[in-house]
């Protein structure tokens, strides 16, 4: 529990993969009353380009009387009709600024565009989450890849000590012949970690030469260095090199291993967040008021 994948599902939809109106920018500090009308504008960081525009005016409607609404026209790539959308405001001199979502009329302060959409709604309705910052992610992510190799290298005893050769075991055990199996291939320090990993069940070192396809002496050498002799952060890096390369692909004609391995690359997709386009990263919002001032 707690582990990366857990709460938030990756395939809905987050915060930060949509366009945000914030109605503090737009109507706070009397804003609404000095500064009625302006621009929200969406470029990419890098470049400058234009993505995205919104061209708003705040005033009251013709057929509510006494009631303050925000007109804007949203146009973005691609889209050549652009209607003109209502919000419903609340504002109040000297107090902070809200807006009632247009699709069910609650209270907010921040409205969302997710890709593709031409309406701007609360989160709720979009069915947005918040996520943990992508820092967070990454070092749970880390966590979880290096916690198996920790573990073992933790587990080895200081030092492997000779066997008579009738004591030795005639093949490791299988759920640790099972997991060999999926590490393969290895890299150095991982394969001086299974080294001592064989040795400590019982097998001899053309034992596991064999099952490594490395040679006797360097099996031996690596058992008599101990695990002195495995550098961490090395083999921290081949595990996240090889997790990084997904599961290997099975054999076609098994359904059963394919389905595994549909649903293996599935999940991975979805660690990733492969499935989304993070808005916030690669665009910057503007602001500009009519006759006045610029923010960002």
């Amino acid at each position: 529990m707690g582990g990366l994948g857990s709460g938030r599902r990756r395939w809905r939809l987050g915060v930060e993969e949509c366009r945000t109106l914030e109605v503090g920018e737009l109507c706070d500090g009397g804003r609404w009353r000095s500064h009625p009308r302006g621009t929200v504008m969406w470029r990419t960081r890098e470049g400058g380009e234009l993505r995205a525009g919104l061209a708003y005016a705040i005033g009251s409607h013709r057929s509510v009387a006494g009631e303050l609404f925000l007109f804007y026209r949203y146009r973005r790539g691609g889209v050549s009709h652009v209607p003109t959308h209502a919000i419903k405001l609340d504002c109040v001199p000297g107090e902070r600024a809200y807006a009632f979502c247009p699709a069910c009329r609650r209270r907010v302060r921040t409205l969302y565009a997710p890709l593709g959409a031409g309406l701007f709604a609360c989160r709720r309705c979009y069915r947005l989450v918040y996520r943990r910052v992508h820092g967070e992610e990454l070092l749970a992510y880390v966590q979880e890849v290096a916690a198996p190799a920790l573990r073992a290298l933790q587990a080895l005893p200081q030092r492997s000590r000779r066997r008579a050769r009738r004591r030795y075991v005639a093949a490791p055990p299988p759920a640790l012949a099972r997991e060999l199996a999926q590490a393969l291939p290895l890299g150095e320090a991982a394969t001086r970690l299974w080294c001592l990993r064989l040795r400590a069940a019982g097998l001899s070192y053309r034992q596991i030469a064999v099952l490594l396809e490395f040679s006797k002496s360097s099996v031996a050498r690596y058992c008599r260095a101990g695990p002195a002799g495995i550098d961490v952060q090395a083999l921290l890096g081949e595990r996240l090199d090889s997790r990084s390369l997904g599961p290997a692909p099975p054999d076609l004609a098994d359904r059963r291993s394919l389905a595994a391995y549909l649903r293996a690359i599935d999940e991975q997709a979805r660690r990733f967040g492969l499935y989304h386009h993070p808005l916030s990263e690669s665009e910057e919002r503007v602001v500009s008021f009519a006759g006045g001032a610029t923010e960002a």
